[in-house]
């Protein structure tokens, strides 16, 4: 599969100029009101340098010390929360740093300290909440931009998926029916079907009954049985060409044509029918291993 691209260093840097647009647009108030004019390019670069900074800190704590790596396979929740710890960190360190850089400016290195002190030399909470403050906005702005972008790659993500599977089963070779023995599918009221697992299209759950689909002599024919999919899929361990694709459906994947779907999830397309069996994202990865090609074949 293509690997999708990740965050970046242009990320970064995208990010640091949208605070400078910010910044520009929208004048800070509090103590960055003091900084003249003609600090105005050694004061802006300075800002997107340390927004940079700051993004590739909150970076590497929110993937390596809170455990949200980038990866755009997870579903939308998780990268919601990532972005917003994400944020969360990187407001509290800019907030601190731009407003002890802007002080330095100001008043001089050796003053960097009057950032966290009022007039009388008291510590105070004041300019950092101000900072605070303006920085959340600005991140809300930015939000808008991470969203876009986060859902292109996430649908990049899942067509590179659909992409990979169909090319597993495009360049897979035809499978002898080497499964000639036969298992007995028995049914709760002592209904019982003897099947080769091979010829079994897909299974579906339907209420407390099990809706069989599987050739005889060449013809798709149906049986319904009064079973669970759970105690069938016991009945059939050992033929690891059939999957539990989702919670109603047991498919054979060596009759799989295509797969198709969305950022939902994705769906089967098999031999002889035409209607599609949904594949649950949880069991996405399970079918790239069966699928010749694509890991270990049944």
């Amino acid at each position: 599969m293509k690997k999708i691209q990740k965050i970046s260093i242009w990320d970064y840097i995208l990010l640091s100029l949208g605070f400078f647009v910010f910044f520009t647009l929208m004048r800070p108030y509090g103590i960055q009101n003091s900084v003249s004019d003609n600090l105005w390019a050694l004061q802006s670069l300075g800002c997107c340098t340390l927004i940079f900074i700051g993004s590739m800190i909150s970076e590497i704590i929110v993937t390596y010390v809170m455990g949200f790596p980038c990866d755009y396979s997870k579903e939308w929740p998780y990268q919601v929360k990532r972005k917003v710890f994400f944020y969360l960190i990187l407001v509290i360190l800019v907030s601190a740093i731009i407003g002890v850089y802007f002080t330095s400016i100001e008043w001089g290195l050796e003053h960097w300290y009057y950032y966290w002190v009022d007039y009388d030399g008291k510590f105070t909470l004041e300019y950092y909440f101000n900072s605070f403050t303006q920085n959340i906005i600005w991140t809300l702005f930015v939000s808008i931009y991470w969203y876009f972008i986060t859902r292109s790659r996430m649908k990049e993500y899942k067509i590179q998926e659909l992409l990979s599977l169909n090319d597993a089963i495009e360049g897979a070779e035809p499978v002898r029916d080497e499964q000639t023995d036969k298992v007995e599918i028995t049914s709760e009221y002592k209904e019982s079907l003897t099947v080769s697992p091979s010829d079994i299209l897909y299974i579906e759950s339907v209420a407390n009954y099990l809706s069989i689909w599987y050739f005889k002599d060449g013809e798709l024919v149906q049986k319904r049985i009064r079973n669970t999919l759970k105690n069938i899929e016991e009945m059939l361990e050992g033929y690891t060409f059939l999957l539990h694709c989702h919670r109603a459906f047991l498919v054979n994947t060596r009759f799989i044509t295509h797969v198709d779907g969305n950022s939902a999830g994705c769906q089967l397309h098999l031999f002889s029918i035409d209607r599609t069996i949904p594949v649950s994202k949880a069991n996405i990865e399970s079918l790239r291993r069966i699928l010749p090609g694509t890991g270990k074949a049944g």
